[in-house]
């Protein structure tokens, strides 16, 4: 009985320890609350005194400004390719989709994604719009308005608090810089998702 006590013991330990090492920046606007961990229980559990490391631990749950370079390399390496024309199913020099540019951007830091729209859609976890920052998908329909289908993506390139900027492949221009405020995109949006690999 002791032994399968002590096992449960520390597979929640190994749980706890996995979602620490993730520090989202995300509030009570967003809808991936169950990330926000007790602090208290994880300083706890690595022998950590929680009172001298209070100020401290609040970092891990308010939103903080500090410069993550491995987001302003992937952000760099996406201005890149602006101007690259689309072509469907395209990956690379001869040009891109809408998926296939964000998984050509993400490759390019050693993260794989699905080059489907609607896959990356499944991947990470869901901010609240308000929360958007540099590094986020953001997906929108497709040409059918009233279907909630997921049928394009690109990647958020504006600060969270400012108005929202993504850069994407379009069907129309290729990869370019567009604004969530303009009316087909906004009357378009569905969600927006945070890659836990960028902040490992």
């Amino acid at each position: 009985m002791q032994r399968i006590v002590g096992l449960m013991v520390c597979l929640l330990v190994s749980c706890v320890l996995l979602k620490a090492q993730v520090p989202f920046d995300i509030d009570t606007l967003d809808s991936a609350e169950k990330l926000q961990i007790d602090t208290l229980t994880y300083k706890l559990l690595h022998n950590e005194n929680p009172k001298k490391q209070n100020n401290q631990n609040q970092s891990i749950i308010k939103p903080t400004k500090q410069k993550n370079l491995r987001i302003d390399t992937l952000i760099n390496f996406a201005h890149q390719l602006l101007g690259s024309r689309y072509r469907r199913g395209g990956t690379g020099s001869i040009g891109f989709d809408c998926s296939g540019y964000t998984l050509t951007v993400f490759k390019n830091s050693n993260i794989k994604l699905p080059h489907t729209s609607a896959g990356q859609s499944l991947m990470g976890i869901p901010v609240n719009i308000a929360n958007a920052q540099k590094g986020d998908l953001i997906f929108f329909k497709g040409a059918n308005r009233r279907s909630r289908r997921i049928g394009h993506v690109g990647i958020v390139i504006s600060e969270k608090g400012e108005p929202v900027r993504f850069i994407h492949s379009s069907t129309s221009t290729g990869v370019r810089v567009d604004k969530l405020s303009a009316t087909y995109y906004k009357n378009r949006y569905v969600k927006t998702v945070r890659i836990p690999e960028l902040y490992q």
